[in-house]
């Protein structure tokens, strides 16, 4: 398999203007969209796993200080720091195989998306792709790159933000040798192109009689644009939810229906909640009731497969606000509020969300 994973880091974010680099930023589940990037893969495959960023990162946001502590516990990891940005993905990966004197075949990873794949070890040459067919939920169609191949999954061609079939590439590239990659790029730098995309090196080595390998990714989520990025976040809530009123059929300490016998569920909000959840929402519950009431609501919970975060018990019986900040990479509004009738339906203020 290929030895060095090279995740390139060096560009200048303009799609995420006026905020640290798009790779520093943080996803809901507390990764950083860099560490995020690269969890879909088996590392244990690479020898290497080089991250490439400039000078102005580490002096703008201690970019090497972050990385060391992301990865720091692990002897593979490499940083690589160019002096300034580069003009393309592909001159930031050149300079990288140059200044890390990489050897032997290497793969290339977008940092701005989530790919999970299985390698073909047969192939040192490949692109990773999605078919359009089977996901028809993909964003930003018309800026990826398209993938032409044949039933044997051979590579015919790759076309950079023309459509010109079903299958895209979702950034991840593997090259043979340092070697054939350097030779490729010093014969297409001269080229009339804006922008010498990866996908250009690789179309013209097919077109020279290269052979390479379409790989389907078995997952992939993408974050290229800011807004790709708010969506990502917003399938990732965090859910501060009431129990007596939303969840179960409300009650109180005393009389003869109570927190000792409620058992009462109303399921139709628990289902919404549960697909709060599938969808990567965080649940976290918030009552007057003393604790162990609560932990006796959980599993019921529990029976509709929702999986509580956290809790909050013996919360005043008042009006709850909650405080939140805002900011570039934490868009205005952070924070949102449901009011619904008591025991009554949740699903109506979801629609839309």
């Amino acid at each position: 398999m290929s030895n060095t994973l090279i995740i390139p880091c060096a560009g200048k974010s303009s799609r995420f203007p006026d905020m640290r680099p798009k790779w520093m930023l943080t996803h809901p589940d507390g990764q950083l969209m860099v560490e995020k990037a690269i969890s879909g893969f088996d590392l244990s495959i690479f020898d290497r796993i080089i991250i490439t960023i400039v000078k102005q990162h580490d002096i703008d946001y201690e970019a090497a200080l972050v990385l060391g502590q992301l990865f720091g516990h692990n002897s593979k990891f490499e940083l690589c720091i160019l002096d300034d940005h580069t003009s393309s993905q592909s001159e930031t990966v050149l300079l990288t195989l140059e200044k890390m004197k990489v050897n032997g075949s290497f793969v290339v990873k977008d940092s701005d998306n989530y790919v999970k794949v299985i390698f073909d070890q047969n192939y040192k040459n490949f692109v990773v792709g999605l078919d359009l067919k089977e996901n028809p939920d993909i964003q930003n169609v018309a800026g990826k790159s398209f993938i032409i191949a044949n039933e044997q999954d051979i590579m015919i061609n790759i076309i950079e933000k023309t459509i010109k079939s079903d299958l895209i590439c979702v950034g991840v590239y593997g090259f043979e040798s340092p070697e054939m990659f350097k030779k490729v790029y010093m014969e297409m730098i001269n080229n009339d192109l804006k922008e010498l995309f990866l996908s250009h090196l690789i179309s013209y080595m097919i077109n020279n009689n290269t052979l390479y390998k379409y790989i389907k990714a078995t997952s992939y989520r993408d974050w290229g644009t800011f807004q790709e990025w708010l969506t990502e976040r917003s399938k990732h809530r965090c859910y501060l939810v009431d129990i007596d009123g939303v969840l179960m059929k409300n009650c109180g300490k005393f009389g003869s229906f109570n927190w000792d016998v409620n058992d009462i569920t109303l399921d139709e909000n628990l289902k919404v909640i549960k697909k709060a959840q599938d969808e990567g929402g965080q649940i976290i519950l918030i009552s007057s009731r003393p604790d162990k009431y609560i932990k006796k609501a959980i599993v019921y919970f529990e029976k509709f497969g929702i999986q509580v975060h956290g809790f909050v018990g013996n919360c005043n019986h008042g009006q709850r606000v909650l405080i939140n900040d805002f900011s570039n990479t934490n868009p205005y509004p952070t924070a949102k509020c449901i009011n619904m009738k008591r025991n009554g339906q949740l699903d109506q203020f979801f629609k839309g969300e």
